[in-house]
C-alpha cells in the first residue's frame, strides 16, 4: 500500500510537469489528445481492474484472518472454560466440607490425574493454609496474603495474571469460593497448564510469514513464537493499536513492526480480557496484487508510447499553420488588437484566422466603449457614496449649530453645554475629514515613502499600539517570527494602517476573547521571466473568530462592501490597495466558527 502510495505519487508531478511541456506548444497539446482518445480507456480500465483486485483481495485478506483469529479465540475460551467447569462441578458438591482430608485428597488427586491442564489442586481453610494439595511438600502452607485467596474469600471466581515455572512453563491460577448456606467455609485453587495454548498459537500460520500472539488484559505477551518475547514478559500497552483492540473487541488494524508494515486481525477471550492477534506482513498478504498492478502499468506504458509515436507523425503535418495562428493569438493576447493574422491556406484554419481578425477589430473598438463607460459608472457611484456619507455629518453639524446658537443668545446657558455642542460638530468635521481622506486614498493613492527596514519592527510597533485592546477584550497575541531579518523597501506608515486594520477585524471578530497569532516566513520564488529567484516573506495574522463565510470572502476587498452595521468597508480595500503598491498580495482564508487567517506577501530587499 506504501509504495503503491508513492507510485500515484510521482505520476501526479510527473503529470503536472508533462502538462506544463505540452502546453507549450499546440502540436504537443494535439499529441496529448490523440494519445488520450487511444490510452485513456485503456488506462481507465486498467486502473478499475487494479481497484477491483486490490478490494477483492483485501476483503479476502481480512475475512481469512479474522475468521482464523475468531476461530483461535473461541479454542482458547474453550480451553480456560475446561477447567473452571470441573472446579464449580467440585465446589458444587455438597459434601465436599464434611468429608474426611483422605478423601478430598483422592478426590482432587483423581481429577488432576484425569485432566492434564492442572498442574496441581488444592484446597484452602478460612485461614489461607492449604489443608489439601496434590502437590507433595505443600501442605499447611500459608497463601493468605495471595490475591487468589482474598478474592476468592470474598465469594469471586479469581483468575491470575500468567506467570511462569521454573521450567519456564505459562501457568496460571484459578480460584473458586467453597460456600456453606451462603457463607464462603474454604477455597479451591488450581493451577492450569497454559502450554496447551502455547502450541494452539505456535500453530497459526497466515501465508509465508504471518503468525499470532496471544496478549493478556495489560498488554503482555503470553504466547508468541518468538518465546523470548514471552519470556522477558514484552509488554504492547504503549502501542496505539492496542488501546483499539481493547476498545473494539474484535476486527482490522494496521501496525508498525521493526521496518514492516503489518495488517492484524484481533478476536478478544472475553473470560480473562486477553487478545488473539494473527499477524502478516502487508507487502506479503498484497504481493499477488503488486504483480498484476505492474504488469498493468507495463502495458500501459508500451501502448502510450506506441500512440505518441503515431500521433506525432499525423500531428506533424498541420502543426505549422498552428503555430502561425498561436503566434497571431499572442500578439492579441499582448494587446496589439491592430494585428492581423495572415494564413495563405483555404482550410478552416484559415476561416479561423479571418475569423480571429474580425474579432480584434471589434474587440478594439468595444474595449474604448467600455473604459468609457467604466469611468462613468465609476464616477456616478463615487459621487452617490460622497453624497450619502457626508450628509449624515452635514445635518449632524446643523442641528448641533442651531442649538449652539439658541444657547449662544441665553446669557444662562452653562458654558458646558457650549462646549459639549462645540465638541459635536468638531467631531463631525473629523469624521468628514476621515471620510474625504478615505476618497482620496482610493480615487488617488498617495506616493509610496519607502525606507529599508525590518518588517518585524513594524509588526511590534503596531503590537504594542494594539497591546492595551487585545488585554481589553481578552485576546491573547502570539508571535512565531522567522529566525532571520525581513529586511524590505517599504512604507512604514502605510504598512502600520494595513496592520492595524487586520488586527483591529480580527478584535472584532473575538466579542468574546481569543488568540491572535502572527507568524513570518521567507520564501524563494523562481520568476516567470526567467531562473532569476526572488525573496518574499509571508505573513500570516490568524484569528480564533466567527470566520467569514465562504460566499462571502469574494467581496471582502471590494471598496465600501461590509458585514458590520458601523463600518465603512474602506479598511480592507485600502489594505489591498497599499499591499499591491509594494507589489505584494494579500489574501484572506476563513472558516465559521474556527477563524480567519489574513495572508500579506511582500517582496523583500
Amino acid at each position: 500500500m506504501k509504495k503503491l502510495s508513492h507510485f500515484f505519487t510521482r505520476w501526479k508531478i510527473v503529470k503536472r510537469l508533462l502538462s506544463r511541456y505540452l502546453a507549450q506548444k499546440i502540436s504537443r497539446r494535439m499529441i496529448l489528445n490523440f494519445v488520450g482518445l487511444g490510452v485513456l480507456p485503456i488506462i481507465i480500465v486498467s486502473f478499475v481492474l487494479i481497484n477491483l483486485t486490490q478490494s477483492t483481495v483485501q476483503s479476502y485478506l481480512f475475512q481469512r484472518n479474522m475468521e482464523t483469529a475468531k476461530r483461535a479465540s473461541d479454542e482458547i475460551s474453550m480451553f480456560i472454560k475446561e477447567p473452571l467447569t470441573i472446579l464449580t462441578t467440585l465446589v458444587q458438591t455438597r459434601d465436599i466440607l464434611e468429608m474426611e482430608r483422605f478423601t478430598q485428597s483422592r478426590v482432587i488427586n483423581k481429577i488432576k490425574a484425569s485432566n492434564a491442564i492442572f498442574r496441581k489442586i488444592f484446597i484452602l481453610d478460612q485461614f489461607g493454609r492449604a489443608v489439601v494439595t496434590t502437590s507433595f511438600g505443600e501442605e499447611q502452607k500459608d497463601y493468605s496474603e495471595e490475591v487468589a485467596y482474598r478474592i476468592a474469600m470474598a465469594g469471586q471466581v479469581y483468575y491470575s495474571q500468567v506467570y511462569f515455572t521454573p521450567s519456564s512453563f505459562p501457568v496460571m491460577l484459578l480460584a473458586l469460593p467453597i460456600k456453606k448456606y451462603n457463607s464462603v467455609q474454604a477455597v479451591l485453587v488450581g493451577e492450569i497448564d497454559l502450554k496447551t495454548i502455547w502450541d494452539l498459537v505456535d500453530n497459526i500460520t497466515i501465508g509465508k510469514t504471518g503468525n499470532a500472539f496471544l496478549l493478556s488484559s495489560d498488554g503482555s505477551v503470553i504466547a508468541h513464537p518468538e518465546k523470548q518475547r514471552v519470556l522477558k514478559e514484552e509488554s504492547f500497552a504503549t502501542y496505539p493499536f492496542f488501546q483499539e483492540m481493547v476498545k473494539n473487541k474484535e476486527g482490522i488494524t494496521f501496525f508498525s513492526r521493526q521496518d514492516a508494515q503489518m495488517i492484524a486481525a484481533f478476536a478478544s477471550i472475553s473470560e480473562l480480557g486477553w487478545i488473539l492477534v494473527v499477524q502478516q506482513p502487508e507487502i506479503e498478504a498484497f504481493d499477488l496484487a503488486r504483480k498484476m498492478r505492474n504488469r498493468v502499468i507495463v502495458l500501459v506504458v508500451l501502448t502510450t508510447l506506441l500512440a505518441i509515436l503515431l500521433a506525432t507523425a499525423t500531428v506533424k503535418r498541420i502543426t505549422s499553420p498552428i503555430e502561425f495562428l498561436v503566434a497571431g493569438v499572442r500578439e492579441y493576447a499582448r494587446g496589439n488588437l491592430m494585428h492581423t493574422i495572415e494564413l495563405k491556406r483555404q482550410d478552416e484554419l484559415a476561416e479561423l484566422a479571418q475569423e480571429f481578425n474580425v474579432m480584434a477589430a471589434s474587440l478594439e473598438k468595444n474595449q474604448k466603449k467600455l473604459r468609457r463607460m467604466e469611468r462613468l459608472a465609476a464616477l456616478s457611484r463615487f459621487a452617490s457614496l460622497v453624497s450619502h456619507e457626508i450628509r449624515n455629518p452635514l445635518n449632524a453639524m446643523n442641528i448641533n449649530m442651531q442649538i449652539l446658537r439658541r444657547l449662544l443668545s441665553d446669557p444662562n446657558s452653562p458654558l458646558e453645554k457650549k462646549e459639549k455642542y462645540l465638541n459635536v460638530i468638531s467631531s463631525e468635521i473629523t469624521r468628514m475629514n476621515t471620510l474625504v481622506t478615505n476618497f482620496l486614498t482610493i480615487s488617488r493613492p498617495p506616493e509610496l515613502n519607502l525606507i529599508r527596514i525590518d518588517l518585524h519592527k513594524i509588526l511590534d510597533e503596531v503590537l504594542l499600539i494594539q497591546k492595551a485592546q487585545a488585554m481589553k477584550e481578552n485576546v491573547r497575541v502570539s508571535r512565531q517570527y522567522t529566525g532571520e531579518p525581513v529586511y524590505g523597501m517599504v512604507d512604514m506608515d502605510q504598512l502600520k494602517q494595513v496592520f492595524h486594520n487586520i488586527l483591529i477585524n480580527s478584535f472584532e471578530a473575538m466579542p468574546d476573547g481569543g488568540t491572535v497569532k502572527i507568524s513570518t516566513e521567507v520564501q524563494c520564488e523562481k520568476q516567470k521571466s526567467g531562473a532569476e529567484e526572488k525573496r518574499f516573506v509571508y505573513i500570516r495574522i490568524a484569528d480564533t473568530g466567527h470566520g467569514i463565510p465562504e460566499e462571502k470572502l469574494n467581496d471582502i476587498f471590494e471598496f465600501y462592501y461590509t458585514t458590520k452595521k458601523t463600518g465603512t468597508g474602506l479598511g480592507l480595500s485600502i489594505a489591498k490597495q497599499i499591499i499591491e503598491g509594494h507589489q505584494g498580495t494579500i489574501h484572506i482564508y476563513s472558516t465559521i466558527n474556527k477563524g480567519t487567517t489574513v495572508e500579506l506577501k511582500l517582496p523583500l530587499d
